[in-house]
């Protein structure tokens, strides 16, 4: 499922029950809402992000995959964990397998650790590239959400 999001990360708001689109003879494109024609027109700028123009008003939307949706689900910030150097838990649970050697290279989506949570096994992956500078972490463990488990060499 597919999500978009403002340049705030305020949710697209859901479409309405009933609605018309048309294009006219000018290339105008209208969506027809209740009693109400709104001129719309949008533009796909770089990065999936569109430039979306409702009655004279412009915004920005980006598309928001599932990736994002999981990431933003378990409370981590795409950018933030991009640029992190470290591995964290993104919920309590139990260490089963630590996947990954100190000195091994890995690759931003590399799998780094399975962790036990809720009954279900989590598989969690680099966010980034780079070299595990340590391994804080070994099976049977029980770490909090946000412990560091894995740290990245600068």
């Amino acid at each position: 499922m597919v999500m978009y999001r403002d340049t705030s990360g305020n949710r697209a708001p859901d479409a309405p029950d009933s609605y018309t689109v048309h294009c006219d003879a000018r290339g105008v494109w209208w969506v027809r809402i209740g009693q109400r024609n709104h001129r719309v027109s949008l533009h796909c700028g770089s990065g999936g992000v569109w430039d979306i123009r409702l009655d004279g008003v412009s915004d920005r939307w980006a598309l928001h995959g599932l990736r994002e949706q999981l990431m933003e689900r378990m409370g981590l910030d795409e950018a933030g964990a991009s640029a992190a150097k470290e591995l964290r838990a993104p919920m309590p649970g139990k260490v089963l397998e630590v996947l990954v050697k100190k000195g091994q290279e890995v690759n931003e989506g590399d799998p780094m650790l399975v962790l036990e949570a809720m009954k279900m096994e989590n598989v969690l992956r680099a966010a980034g590239e780079g070299c595990i500078g340590s391994i804080l972490v070994s099976p049977g463990e029980a770490v909090e959400k946000d412990a560091v488990l894995i740290s990245l060499a600068n």
